[in-house]
């Protein structure tokens, strides 16, 4: 079970074709949506290095946030609509996740979405002087 109160890990799980909810050490949820707030996205290097110099998948690209919302992978219904840039992670390609449309790398985002269309962020804009 996920604790709503505690940060979740997220990432894609190639083997089920969905969202992985990792927290307190384990897989505590499979989801084929999530929304995250104040979101971070990591990329391990050394997990990274591993996957280009083996040739398999290794886990080492994530976000971790607060959890906002998810759908189980047997779920008919969606979360409400979202609207954001959509970003992305090619471990050939970038060190880091990235904006799809501009290839500046991504660190952070006050709202994350993950699903079957990708991973799209909003970022709150500055306020006006």
């Amino acid at each position: 079970m996920v604790d709503p109160r505690q940060p979740v890990r997220v990432y894609w799980n190639y083997r089920h074709r969905c969202y992985s909810l990792f927290q307190g050490g384990a897989v505590r949820a499979s989801a084929r949506q999530v929304e995250l707030a104040d979101a971070e996205f990591h990329v391990r290097e050394s997990g990274r290095q591993k996957m280009l110099r083996e040739k398999r998948k290794v886990i080492h690209a994530f976000a971790v946030g607060r959890l906002v919302g998810w759908v189980h992978p047997t779920q008919a219904e969606d979360l409400a609509p979202f609207f954001g840039t959509a970003v992305g992670y090619d471990p050939h390609r970038h060190a880091s996740f990235v904006c799809l449309d501009s290839a500046e790398p991504v660190h952070f985002a006050d709202a994350v979405r993950f699903d079957e269309h990708g991973v799209h962020i909003a970022v709150a804009q500055p306020a006006a002087a």
